[in-house]
């Protein structure tokens, strides 16, 4: 029964944690289909939504390996990491396939690790395997036959030209290019190129053939408002996922001037100090993503003192990263003595990041409330006479606003920029356990008391069980007449049931001796012997202790008659 109960124990407890384990993401690919000798766009993307993690290619399956965006890269290694959690192109990859003589099928293994959610969850590391179809080269015909017969010549022309014009089902449909792809003025290979699709472009397509023409299903588009012709297998009516890469690959400025720190992705703001000779930045800015744009202000019109140069870069999905850099115009020791700048500056009911320092220019503002769309700014100059002029505090939106505050001399030559970033977004909610949402945490708590409960009821099952089990085993009688079955009352009536038996042997033997004297007298003559009416008068007191007894277990209404004096019956069972 002991050995049944652990096994029971245990299998609850495997049940628990099956349970209460939280599911793993795992990464998935996209298996494309690419040309003979072109190039193939692999996109990972996730199960669970994900912030941070890296990605890597664990074996390329004999493809080389071209590129990867998404992240930082480092060889086949990207490593991302961002404030929001997603779900599909986390990273995206380009392989240059080989050429073909048939279709051609590679796998392409990648694997993720350190991979976790913006609430700072931990998702296991997995792997995923990429399908790349590689379809081969149609070969078209060289010309005409040899053969001089006018008949074969118009034979061969005739099936060239029922090869050459395809019929097309009418469409009406947007699709878009899954690799870089020639758009055609015909249905042939050997007809003049008038543009190109990169992989994601879109065009509309009017129509699509309805046999395929030296191997190839041309379908029929509107192109810059003309009529153009692409091979089929390089479009989809599958929009493809957008990325939301804002990263810039690097930032440099010309001149020779150097940034304060050096560049790296992950920063956004730096300083730098030019000369009262310069008027202008020559900065170049490059994208990581191709399909992201820049956007750089405020690198003109340099003023003397401190102007703020912004660098914006637009993801495709439309989210933005801002890089500023911070220049001192002329020098900045003068600067620092004769620049006007703020005393105080502070933003009603929300705290400033970092706490206000005249000589900070940037702070950042969190306000969880979308209903917010004005903050009331308060700035006082450290000049009396200077001007304040706020700029931007009202109108707010949902996401990053970056309110200015310009604080110009009464003559206007001096003006000192301080920046305020206000993120404005919905209220977090609150979580019991962090890193755990409270969907899940009631869920897992009701399936272990659930557990728990069946846990309970088993073990007092089995106490209870047991527990009869052993009161069959240790039943106990007390002479013949009743059944002991508590340990303390079985210890009391046992020690007066011996006291009975030691009694019962006095009475006994008295009686024996009472037996011999009477022996001893004659026939016919009454024996007076003190001594025998000693021995009756004893059997007589032993007789009442023992309906005494008898009475305190059952009662003064039982007939003592009825019992048999000199064996008393006994029920089936142990005794003691």
């Amino acid at each position: 029964m002991t050995k049944k109960i652990k096994y029971i124990l245990l299998f609850s407890v495997l049940i628990i944690l099956g349970l209460c384990t939280q599911s793993q993401a795992r990464i998935t690919t996209s298996d494309p289909t690419v040309q003979s000798g072109g190039t193939a766009t692999i996109t990972i993307s996730s199960q669970e939504a994900v912030a941070f993690g890296s990605i890597d290619v664990t074996n390329n399956g004999g493809l080389t390996f071209v590129s990867v965006s998404g992240g930082t890269a480092n060889g086949t290694m990207v490593a991302f990491a961002g404030t929001e959690n997603k779900k599909s192109g986390i990273a995206t990859y380009k392989f240059k396939v080989p050429e073909v003589s048939k279709d051609t099928t590679y796998k392409v293994t990648f694997s993720s690790a350190d991979m976790g959610t913006a609430e700072g969850s931990e998702v296991a590391a997995s792997t995923a395997k990429s399908t790349v179809t590689v379809k081969a080269k149609s070969s078209g015909g060289s010309g005409s036959s040899s053969g001089s017969s006018g008949s074969s010549s118009g034979s061969g022309s005739k099936s060239n030209s029922s090869q050459s014009a395809p019929t097309f089902t009418e469409k009406d449909e947007t699709v878009y290019a899954t690799d870089s792809v020639n758009v055609r003025s015909s249905y042939s290979t050997s007809s003049s190129v008038i543009g190109s699709l990169s992989a994601g472009d879109s065009v509309k397509r009017t129509g699509l053939a309805t046999k395929a023409v030296n191997g190839i299903t041309w379908s029929r588009v509107s192109y810059n408002g003309r009529t153009g012709y692409v091979s089929s297998s390089y479009l989809t009516t599958e929009k493809p996922e957008e990325s939301n890469n804002k990263d810039l690959k690097s930032l440099s400025v010309g001149n020779d001037l150097e940034l304060t720190p050096a560049f790296s992705v992950d920063v956004t703001e730096y300083t730098l100090t030019v000369g009262d000779d310069i008027t202008s930045l020559d900065i170049e800015a490059v994208a990581d993503d191709e399909n992201a744009e820049v956007e750089i202000t405020g690198n003109d019109n340099l003023l003397m003192g401190e102007n703020t140069v912004e660098i914006k870069v637009t993801a495709e999905d439309g989210t933005v990263r801002t890089y500023t850099i911070n220049v001192t115009k002329g020098d900045a020791a003068a600067i620092a003595e004769t620049t006007i700048a703020l005393e105080a500056l502070s933003i009603d009911g929300y705290t400033l990041s970092p706490e206000f320092s005249k000589n900070i220019y940037e702070y950042t503002l969190d306000v969880p409330d979308t209903s917010v769309t004005s903050l009331n700014v308060n700035a006082i100059s450290d000049t009396e006479d200077a001007a304040i002029e706020i700029i931007g505090n009202n109108n707010l939106t949902v996401g990053e606003n970056v309110i200015t505050i310009l604080v110009k001399s009464a003559d206007g030559s001096e003006v000192t920029t301080y920046q305020v970033i206000a993120n404005i977004h919905e209220p977090e909610k609150a979580q019991l356990i962090a890193g755990i949402d409270d969907e899940d945490l009631f869920l897992y708590g009701g399936v272990g008391l659930a557990a728990l409960v069946v846990i309970i009821i088993i073990i007092v099952v089995a106490i209870v069980k047991g527990r009869k089990n052993a009161d069959d085993d240790y039943e106990t009688y007390y002479g013949g007449f009743t059944s002991l079955k508590n340990d303390d009352d079985n210890k009391e009536k046992n020690k007066k049931a011996k006291k009975d038996k030691a009694d019962k042997e006095d009475n006994d033997k008295d009686n024996k001796e009472s037996d011999e004297v009477v022996e001893n007298v004659p026939v016919g003559v009454v024996a007076e012997n003190k001594e025998s009416d000693k021995k009756i008068s004893i059997a007589d007191e032993k007789d009442e202790k023992r309906k005494s007894v008898i009475e305190e277990n059952f009662g003064a209404d039982v007939n003592i008659d009825n019992l048999n004096d000199d064996e008393p019956k006994r029920k089936r069972g142990k005794h003691f």
